[in-house]
């Protein structure tokens, strides 16, 4: 359980010394409960992992494709003197 820590603890865990207060530290749950529930720490929502998929291609009707009209280019008449 990951758990960012609200306040400082004295001494040390496993031979190193506590986090300081807004680090996060990763911890048994049931530690990370105690520590929790007493007010020292607070739970780190776990963020799922988010993969990127590419989006499908569009899918064109074969007998639309023929079909395209070539658009027409706008003239302005001049007059000329």
């Amino acid at each position: 359980m990951k758990v960012r820590m609200k306040v400082a603890v004295s001494g040390t865990r496993n031979g190193r010394p506590w986090p300081h207060p807004g680090e996060v530290v990763e911890l048994s749950d049931a530690e990370g409960a105690d520590l929790c529930a007493s007010g020292v720490a607070e739970p780190v929502a776990e963020r799922p992992v988010e993969t990127a998929t590419a989006p499908e291609p569009e899918k064109r009707d074969d007998a639309d494709a023929g079909e395209r009209k070539p658009q027409q280019r706008r003239t302005q008449s001049r007059k000329r003197s």
